[in-house]
């Protein structure tokens, strides 16, 4: 006899499989393992998901049955399945070969599965299905920028499963540390145990984490768990001096970095600027918690030039920058321009 577990990850199935010879040779029983209650696992699944089947190969003149060990109830016997658990069910092959299948596994599915044949004296075969379960993780996490956050991810299962890390969008973790009275940081791209601890978390730990059971036995089981990282507006201006002639069309540009995000808009002369209009374009390119706003000015006039505001308000905060707009061409000067035409730029934070 022997046992075998196998998983077909595309149906996320289970597959757990007893053969035994056919029925004229002699047959031996014999347990397949050790487990907490006395077998190794020969199958496993992670809760919810289903286990495809359970099969036995007999001569066509047995009636093999599926027995649940713990509670000595009768699940199926030959081709008929005795079991009120809608989840359960039976297949067979030439008469020879019977298939339990369990969907939708749960843990009260764990423990040993027998499957018995009425040879005399009778025969059976015991394996052990376990069922890998996180019993409690962090749901998704808010929390100021400049604080220490820890992510908590446990599961049970046999073997004891190992909790591994990892980012979603597989950007590196960083670990900090303390060192001689200084904070030191690591780059991994995975974390291996329960604990996740992140310090004086920054903007860029923002995203989803995935921490994943393992325990070698298909499949593992993950579960993701958002970092949220509030902060108030940052406000970038790479151009804060631009010069353009009369009748012609120009473009002052401001990037903003917030989280909750951030009200962006523009305002002259203490008018603000929120819908495009013949004289004004707007557009705003967003990705996670950056900004990238333009304001377009078609066929400058006297009256355009002048100082030109981009404003970033968000629950935590407001800030804003400034562009001055005056008449004439682009120019080198050190107001605004490098004489390689690099600008020279201006940041303001949220209060």
């Amino acid at each position: 006899m022997r046992a075998s577990a196998s998983c077909a990850p595309c149906a996320h199935d289970l597959v757990f499989s007893v053969r035994t010879p056919i029925w004229q040779q002699r047959w031996r029983a014999r347990c397949s393992g050790r487990s907490r209650e006395g077998w190794r696992p020969v199958a496993e699944s992670a809760q919810g998901k289903q286990a495809r089947r359970i099969t036995a190969a007999a001569g066509a003149r047995l009636r093999p049955a599926w027995i649940k060990v713990e509670d000595k109830g009768i699940l199926s016997i030959h081709q008929q399945v005795i079991s009120r658990n809608y989840r359960i069910s039976l297949s067979t092959s030439d008469n020879r070969h019977f298939v339990l299948h369990i969907r939708n596994v749960q843990e009260s599915d764990r423990g040993g599965y027998m499957c018995q044949i009425n040879t005399s004296p009778m025969m059976s075969q015991v394996g052990y299905l376990d069922v890998l379960v996180v019993e409690e993780s962090s749901s998704d996490v808010v929390v100021r920028e400049g604080s220490n956050v820890t992510l908590t991810c446990k599961a049970r299962g046999y073997p004891r499963p190992t909790i591994t890390w990892r980012r979603e969008d597989n950007e590196p973790i960083p670990l900090g540390a303390w060192k001689n009275g200084k904070k030191t940081q690591t780059l991994v791209q995975t974390y291996e145990g329960e604990y996740l601890t992140v310090t004086r978390v920054s903007r860029v730990h923002m995203g989803a984490y995935l921490c994943i059971a393992n325990n070698n036995v298909p499949s593992p089981v993950s579960r993701r768990i958002m970092l949220h990282v509030h902060f108030p507006p940052v406000i970038w201006i790479p151009l804060q001096l631009v010069g353009a002639p009369q009748r012609a069309n120009v473009t002052l540009d401001c990037h903003s970095e917030a989280y909750p995000p951030a009200v962006n808009y523009w305002a002259k002369d203490n008018h603000k600027i929120f819908l495009d209009n013949e004289k004004y374009s707007l557009s705003v390119r967003k990705g996670g918690y950056k900004a990238h706003m333009q304001l377009g000015v078609r066929q400058l006039r006297e009256r355009d030039f002048g100082t030109y505001r981009c404003l970033s308000e968000n629950l935590l905060g407001s800030t804003e920058g400034s562009v001055k707009l005056y008449d004439g061409k682009y120019f080198a000067s050190e107001d605004g321009f490098s004489e390689d035409n690099e600008p020279k730029d201006g940041t303001s934070q949220g209060k």
